[in-house]
C-alpha cells in the first residue's frame, strides 16, 4: 500500500476579512461571500510562492527520492532546479486540471512508487494570489497555501486506496469562456463530481464514505451533491472554508489533515478527498485515516 508518511502545511501569515480583501465590491457581494462561508482568509500578497514551497519542503522530517510540485495558477518563479534550494534530487512541475491537479499528481506519485522507479515521493500542492484583485473571481475569495504530503510504501497510518481524476472540457476559458459554456458547464458539474466519486469508490471496492473531504470554493456546491448521492449533509466537510476561503488544487488535502488533526476524522475510517475544477475537470483521492 502507499501511505502518508509526513506532511506540512504553510499558510500565508496575513489573516483578513472578507470586507477587507474584496473592500472594491460591494455590500451586497460582501454578504453573498459570507453565505458561501467564507469569513478568514491567510493572505501574503508580498511573500514569493517559492519562498512558501521551499519552507514547506524544509518541514517534511524524511527527505524524499522525487518531488512534484502541483499548481492550478501560473507558476512564475525560480527554476525548478533553485525552487528548493539546488537540492540533488528530480523535481517536476504540474499544472493544468485547475482546482484538481494535486489529485493527478498524488495518482503519479503513487504510480511510480508502485512501480519502484522510487521509495518516496514529495507532492507539493502550491497556489497563491499576489494582489487581492487577483484573490477575488467567481464570488469567492482565494487564500494562500502551500501542502506538502511525503508518500512512500506502508501498511499503517494514513494509506491511499484509490484515485479518480477525469476531465470533459466544456468551459475552455475559465472565467473567461462563453457565459453559454459556463451556464452548461454549471448545470453539469456536480453530476460529473458525482460520478468520478462513484468510479473512485468502484476502483477501491468501497461501498460508503464516512466522510468528503472537500474544495473549498462554495458551500452552496455540496448542499446540492449531498442531495444528489442521498449522503447526509454532515459527511460533506466543508465548513473549514471559514479559516481558509478558496485555495484552489490543494485545499481538500489542508483540509484532511485539519480535520484528522480536530479528532472529526478518526482511525479506520474511510474518507475522500474531491475537488471539481472549473470547466470540467474532477480529482478524487481515497484514503483509509
Amino acid at each position: 500500500m502507499i501511505g502518508i508518511l509526513d506532511y506540512a502545511l504553510v499558510k500565508g501569515d496575513h489573516v483578513r476579512t472578507v470586507e477587507d480583501i474584496a473592500s472594491f465590491c460591494n455590500a451586497e457581494t460582501h454578504h453573498q461571500m459570507r453565505e458561501i462561508g467564507l469569513s478568514q482568509i491567510p493572505t501574503d500578497n508580498a511573500r514569493p510562492l517559492s519562498d512558501m514551497i521551499s519552507e514547506a519542503y524544509s518541514r517534511i522530517h524524511q527527505k524524499p527520492d522525487c518531488v512534484l510540485i502541483a499548481h492550478s495558477l501560473p507558476f512564475i518563479c525560480k527554476t525548478s532546479e533553485q525552487l528548493l534550494h539546488n537540492i540533488r534530487i528530480p523535481v517536476f512541475r504540474l499544472s493544468g486540471m485547475p482546482c484538481a491537479i494535486m489529485h493527478k499528481a498524488t495518482e503519479i506519485a503513487c504510480r511510480l512508487i508502485q512501480a519502484n522507479v522510487y521509495n518516496t515521493v514529495l507532492v507539493i500542492g502550491a497556489d497563491k494570489a499576489y494582489s487581492d484583485t487577483e484573490r477575488v473571481f467567481f464570488g469567492t475569495i482565494m487564500g494562500d497555501a502551500v501542502v506538502a504530503v511525503l508518500l512512500g510504501k506502508s501498511e499503517h497510518g494514513s494509506l491511499i486506496l484509490a484515485n479518480e481524476i477525469s476531465t470533459t472540457v466544456i468551459a475552455p476559458d475559465g472565467e473567461n469562456s462563453l457565459e453559454e459554456d459556463i451556464l452548461r458547464f454549471r448545470s453539469a458539474n456536480a453530476s460529473m463530481m458525482r460520478q468520478a466519486i462513484y468510479r473512485c469508490m468502484e476502483k477501491s471496492g468501497i461501498s460508503n464514505i464516512d466522510y468528503f473531504v472537500t474544495h473549498t470554493s462554495n458551500r452552496k456546491f455540496w448542499d446540492a451533491l449531498a442531495i444528489m448521492m442521498k449522503y447526509p449533509r454532515d459527511r460533506f466537510l466543508d465548513n473549514n472554508i471559514l479559516n481558509t476561503g478558496h485555495m484552489n488544487s490543494h485545499d481538500s488535502f489542508l483540509h484532511y489533515f485539519y480535520f484528522r488533526e480536530c479528532g472529526i476524522i478518526r482511525d479506520g475510517e474511510i474518507v475522500m478527498l474531491i475537488n471539481p475544477g472549473f470547466g470540467g475537470t474532477q480529482g478524487c483521492t481515497l484514503i483509509k485515516n
